[in-house]
């Protein structure tokens, strides 16, 4: 352990003053026991406590692991099955299409195969309750066939939780506590969980590193919403690299289907694809999640018996996997790169493809010659997942207003003739209040409105998630 520590911590020191990381947990884990299990930094920049190996970090989408994990439980106590229908469990849920309704089952959620677009208000940091989110599922329009490729859903998985706790006769919370966390000696994990010892969020708001409050997860648990500690995290790592044997739950044999590929990537980015709760690779699973104000990243080799859990509670930047990629080299005896360059080189080169565009745009629309006043883009414009969005008029600029999803509030600034800089914050999981109205620079996601030469008839709104087009009502 002192020997990685000894190669890692002068890096991990340049990771947390580069990306102003207040805290970071780490921890490195063969199958035959733990390698580093520590933490660095403080829990809060308020207080300047120390974070320690029994700090809890919210590790946003890495949650999904722990709800299929629970399923492969389930499935082998005989509570359900992976291929049971949905509505066996959760009569009322509807998608998009009514034969797709009555088939799809636990498994097309767990492995992210739906075709559910990402465009949806419940998909994210929401006002929504649980019910509201899982009704309006209905709504949400696909991007892909069936079964057909992996388009990730938040929202499959909080259904999927959801028919879980309704087969047991019990909350979410509850189920995944008495059978998973407890036998594994892990503490009631999600974000609102009692003790004190927990990190708190952070964002950069105006140039300077605060805390913020904690992002309410009950409507989405069963997607994100749990916490970790380093020392929590080598039990489950370990727990995985097991891949079910001899574990506290039992010789969970289904374990092992949740490392294995269900659905495909047509792109092979990164991984092959998606098992149920993890990005597939071979015999490397991988996990990475953001929330309010953390990130974290979870690797599993599991050929080569190492895994290895990082995260941080700031809501920006790439240290977990820098930190993630640099115990991964030093572990194989590798020649280490410099992840810090190249990250920020991969951001240096998105930013000059943003900002080129955005430049031609102005360039050949410009608002100076524009027929279009701004008072003729205020209005109300609907989209089937996210609902009704308000454009509207405050002090020199538009505001852009989404019912149920208030931490997309943000100002709208106008750049050409059509087009407009969304400078909501980008994460979606963030705090409305975090928005600042600035001289559109081109970094940031865009709306371009779209008329019929007399009238604006609606808009498009390029983000993360994609393109969601949205009708005037």
């Amino acid at each position: 352990m002192s020997d990685l520590a000894t190669e890692l911590d002068p890096f991990i020191a340049k990771v947390l003053q580069h990306w102003a990381v207040p805290g970071m947990s780490v921890a490195v884990v063969r199958r035959d026991g733990p390698v580093l299990v520590r933490a660095y930094g403080v829990r809060c920049v308020e207080t300047s406590i120390s974070a320690d190996a029994d700090t809890a970090f919210g590790i946003g989408s890495c949650s999904k692991a722990f709800t299929s994990a629970l399923a492969a439980v389930l499935v082998d106590a005989g509570a359900i099955d992976w291929d049971d229908p949905i509505r066996k469990y959760l009569p009322s849920f509807e998608l998009y299409d009514p034969w797709i309704s009555d088939h799809v089952t636990l498994r097309d959620l767990l492995a992210n195969r739906t075709g559910l677009s990402r465009a949806s208000a419940g998909e994210y940091g929401s006002d929504l309750s649980r019910a509201e989110i899982l009704f309006n599922a209905r709504h949400i329009q696909p991007v892909a066939g069936f079964r057909d490729q992996f388009t990730y859903s938040n929202i499959g998985y909080a259904a999927a939780a959801e028919a879980m706790a309704l087969s047991v006769g019990h909350p979410f919370d509850r189920i995944l506590n008495d059978y998973l966390l407890t036998p594994l000696g892990l503490r009631p994990g999600n974000m609102s969980r009692a003790d004190d010892n927990v990190a708190a969020p952070h964002y950069q708001i105006e140039g300077k590193v605060r805390a913020v409050p904690a992002m309410f997860v009950d409507n989405l648990l069963g997607a994100i919403g749990q916490t970790m500690s380093a020392r929590e995290a080598a039990t489950w790592l370990r727990f995985h690299l097991a891949e079910g044997k001899s574990s506290a739950v039992g010789s969970s044999r289904q374990i092992k289907e949740t490392h294995l590929l269900q659905t495909a990537r047509r792109d092979q980015t990164l991984n092959d694809g998606y098992g149920l709760g993890w990005h597939v690779r071979n015999r490397r699973i991988q996990h990475d999640g953001s929330i309010r104000g953390f990130r974290a990243n979870i690797w599993c080799d599991l050929a080569g018996g190492l895994a290895i859990f990082v995260a941080t509670n700031l809501g920006s930047g790439f240290a977990h996997f820098a930190v993630t990629n640099r115990i991964i080299q030093l572990m194989r005896g590798e020649t280490v790169t410099d992840w810090i360059t190249h990250f920020d080189e991969v951001l240096r080169k998105e930013f000059i493809d943003r900002v080129t565009s955005f430049n031609e745009e102005k360039r050949k629309e410009p608002v100076s010659t524009s027929r279009w006043s701004q008072e003729e883009f205020v209005g109300t414009y609907r989209h089937e997942g996210f609902g009704l969005l308000h454009i509207e008029p405050k002090d020199n600029h538009l505001w852009f207003r989404i019912d149920g999803l208030s931490g997309f509030d943000g100002p709208l600034m106008r750049f050409s003739s059509l087009g407009f800089e969304y400078q909501g914050e980008r994460d979606a999981m963030a705090l409305a209040r975090m928005a600042f109205a600035s001289p559109p620079q081109g970094d940031r996601a865009r709306l371009r409105f779209q008329s019929d030469g007399h009238t604006i008839q609606g808009l498009t709104w390029d983000d993360w998630f994609g393109s969601a087009r949205f009708v005037r009502s």
